[in-house]
């Protein structure tokens, strides 16, 4: 899956929200895409993802402009305003709503399961906004990513929490290694922090996205199967033991599918 949106505008009341923005990203792809906090992030997010009809440009999944699939296939991700849960509610609630949404069972149990299992079983009963800012952000992406629909993941604006970059960009890399589609948006401080060369808002001629290959997994060798031959460990490989070489709905207001929810990346219209 490729996600190409090329020169998105987006006018705002008094000034424009997005100038001409060109962005690419794909499967196992990252792009961090960095500039000053504000309305910007929203509006590309929502853009990129179907949910915002752009008053110039456009954005192509696969090379189609298809608002419909765009929208089915590309999630975002604790977008102010949209998406963002309610900080009042406690994070089982806000896991569950999620987990129904994803076509799963939903039940304190196995919402309490599913928080033992993602390291956050401690905060079951806490108030969503309590939780620490790498926590969150990891549990609304893993969320995002049980929707078995969702190829593509937008992480807006993760650093207005504050908190370490690395947290969040971890947590990228790391749905990018599983095969996402990822796009952050960010601010320039945490792209320097980073040390990542991002793409920025109001530009056409943007640096490659970053390439994230899935991590190659060694089998464990069970009781009755000895481990596999190293090449290059004890005995000289043979030719065939070396490896070979290894890209609409407007904020704020109802589309064909429905309206954006905003509880825990909860976009109804997007047929969770």
């Amino acid at each position: 899956m490729k996600i190409t949106a090329h020169a998105l505008t987006v006018r705002g009341p008094h000034a424009p929200m997005l100038r001409p923005t060109s962005v690419a990203f794909a499967e196992h792809q990252l792009v961090l895409v960095a500039g000053d906090p504000g309305a910007g992030h929203t509006a590309l997010s929502l853009a990129v993802s179907g949910r915002l009809r752009p008053d110039g440009g456009e954005v192509r999944l696969d090379g189609r402009a298809d608002e419909r699939e765009l929208r089915r296939r590309v999630a975002v991700v604790d977008t102010p305003g949209i998406t963002e849960p309610d900080d009042a509610l406690p994070v089982r609630t806000v896991v569950g709503e999620d987990l129904s949404i994803a076509g799963r069972k939903a039940g304190r149990r196995v919402v309490d399961a599913w928080l033992d299992e993602h390291g956050a079983a401690e905060f079951a009963d806490a108030r969503f906004e309590h939780l620490p800012v790498d926590v969150r952000t990891r549990l609304l992406a893993e969320l995002t990513a049980a929707r078995p629909e969702v190829t593509g993941i937008v992480l807006t604006l993760p650093d207005r929490f504050g908190g370490d970059p690395k947290d969040w960009y971890d947590v990228g890399r790391g749905l990018a290694e599983r095969g996402y589609a990822v796009l952050i948006t960010c601010a320039d401080t945490s792209a320097h922090v980073l040390g990542v060369t991002p793409a920025r808002f109001g530009e056409l001629d943007q640096p490659a996205p970053i390439a994230v290959p899935a991590t190659e997994q060694i089998a464990e060798p069970t009781e009755d199967e000895p481990a596999a031959a190293v090449p290059g460990d004890g005995e000289p490989a043979e030719l065939d033991d070396v490896p070979g070489d290894t890209d609409a709905v407007v904020a704020g207001e109802a589309g064909e599918d429905g309206e954006d929810g905003a509880n825990g990346a909860n976009d109804e219209g997007d047929e969770q």
